[in-house]
């Protein structure tokens, strides 16, 4: 899931190598969080696991403002993934237009 989620970062969010390598390390982070905290499927991820794992890193792991914010900025792509990955069947998939004068 780790390699479909670093391509997917560089080809559809184009994001740069070195983001790409942090997301990857953060999101292999919250997986292990995850895997030791949770029983449920990690494609249900939901607003709730991440105040979780906000207060895990605040609570018990002491992290510093910063790091908490790149790991949940990696979550939430994490997410966006998932939810392109796996869109809802109802989804209806919104384009750009160019507007007209």
């Amino acid at each position: 899931m780790i390699e479909e989620f670093e391509k997917y970062l560089l080809y559809k969010e184009h994001k740069s190598l070195s983001t790409i390598k942090t997301y990857s390390t953060c999101v292999k982070q919250f997986i292990n969080w995850y895997c030791n905290n949770k029983n449920k499927d990690i494609s249900k991820l939901d607003r709730e696991t991440s105040k979780e794992y906000k207060d895990y890193l605040v609570l018990v792991e002491k992290k510093n403002v910063q790091t908490i914010n790149v790991r949940l900025c990696a979550l939430a792509m994490l997410s966006r993934f998932l939810y392109y990955k796996n869109p809802p069947k109802n989804y209806i998939v919104r384009k750009k237009y160019k507007s007209v004068n």
